[in-house]
């Protein structure tokens, strides 16, 4: 019997699976998918810092890198952010899977594609690989199944349907600034934005968010038409990313959640693969200490109580982002440019970490007049 089935192989999974191996205890994971990497639901849009702390390497799988953000108000007034030297990398998503994958298969770490978990029972999985029923059976289970996650049904959890972005990508062809990603605001993107991540000065990747339910097809036509006309989309790819704070009841008997399935995803951005990883690595450390020490599995809930933290800033600061309707949004940038809120983010700002710059600001005179707003997102 393996100790340990990992559901789903995208980053968060491979993660856990390794740094267990690190930690010494085997596991096998189970991917539905017939390859890793695929289908493609993520921008492929990293902080380098977040890399860093992951001490991953992730040149091999670059497509650009980006040193500054260009955020657009609904009228049009723009807050520029620009850096000496890149912030992020935006990668190829499938090379980045690809190449934690080589390092799970260097370890021995045994990953089985085709595979898709159905139901289970204590320690018994009942799984579907390719068209036959099998059966495997595990200690503890893990679930890194993204955003629709079996797992977390399985556990009881089932989030409601305004938990969830519906997001439509598409790469284009047009005339784009390379180092610069673009953020827009406006009721195309309800509950949400559009951004432009370039991949070169031809190519970016462009795409909407908006509050599932809404036509998500119809506000892409219209934000490329209001704001990108000329360009020219290839294939649209379509996905959820998880919306909210991070689930808190992420154990249950012997399932676990990480990575999306557990909404450890930043709602300001929709990224999820820094924080799942980091998570999965606490996750490893837990299940390790798990079999040497009896640690309760409960205790990863509260180990990941810093990841948390940040990503419940993260939701706050969406919160606030979504209150504003397009005239006090535009109103609000206006007095943020002239409060040189450009030079602020530029010498504090962190896409990963927004407490490292929101207690900074609420010390600053120039942004008392957001006192309360500021107050109430430092509140844990």
């Amino acid at each position: 019997m393996n100790n340990i089935a990992i559901i789903g192989a995208g980053p968060a999974g491979l993660a856990t699976a390794i740094r267990l191996k690190q930690e010494g205890f085997d596991s096998i994971v189970l991917e539905e998918h017939p390859s890793i990497g695929g289908p493609e639901n993520c921008s492929g849009l990293f902080s380098q810092k977040g890399l860093d702390d992951l001490k991953i390497d992730a040149t091999e799988c670059i497509l650009n890198k980006i040193r500054g953000a260009k955020i657009y108000a609904p009228n049009g007034e723009m807050i520029r952010i620009t850096r000496n030297k890149p912030v992020a990398i935006l990668t190829d998503r499938e090379k980045f899977d690809l190449m934690l994958l080589k390092k799970a298969r260097e370890l021995n770490i045994h990953v089985a594609t085709n595979t898709k978990l159905i139901d289970v029972r204590k320690n018994t999985l009942f799984v579907q690989n390719k068209n036959r029923g099998e059966i495997r059976k595990a200690e503890i289970i893990i679930g890194a199944d993204g955003v629709n996650s079996t797992v977390r049904h399985l556990m009881g959890i089932e989030p409601k349907k305004e938990s969830f972005i519906h997001t439509i990508q598409s790469v284009c062809y047009g005339e784009f600034e390379k180092e610069y990603v673009s953020i827009y605001l406006g009721d195309f993107a309800k509950g949400f934005f559009a951004w432009v991540i370039p991949i070169d000065e031809k190519k970016a990747k462009v795409g909407v968010g908006t509050l599932l339910g809404d036509n998500v097809s119809l506000n892409f036509k219209t934000f490329l038409s209001e704001k990108l006309p000329g360009v020219r989309t290839t294939k649209i790819k379509s996905f959820l990313i998880p919306y909210g704070p991070p689930l808190q009841k992420i154990v249950k008997d012997n399932m676990l959640l990480v990575g999306d399935s557990a909404f450890q995803t930043k709602a300001t951005s929709g990224g999820g693969v820094i924080f799942g990883m980091k998570a999965g690595n606490i996750l490893a450390t837990t299940i390790a200490d798990h079999f040497k020490y009896k640690t309760p599995l409960s205790e990863y809930e509260k180990r990941v109580s810093k990841i948390n933290k940040e990503l419940k800033m993260h939701w706050k600061i969406r919160k606030y982002a979504n209150s504003l309707d397009e005239k006090t949004a535009n109103e609000l940038f206006k007095k943020l440019k002239t409060k040189k809120i450009e030079e602020f983010l530029i010498e504090h700002g962190d896409m990963d970490e927004p407490s490292q710059f929101i207690g900074k600001l609420a010390k600053k005179p120039a942004y008392w007049f957001m006192a309360k707003t500021l107050i109430d997102i430092m509140r844990s």
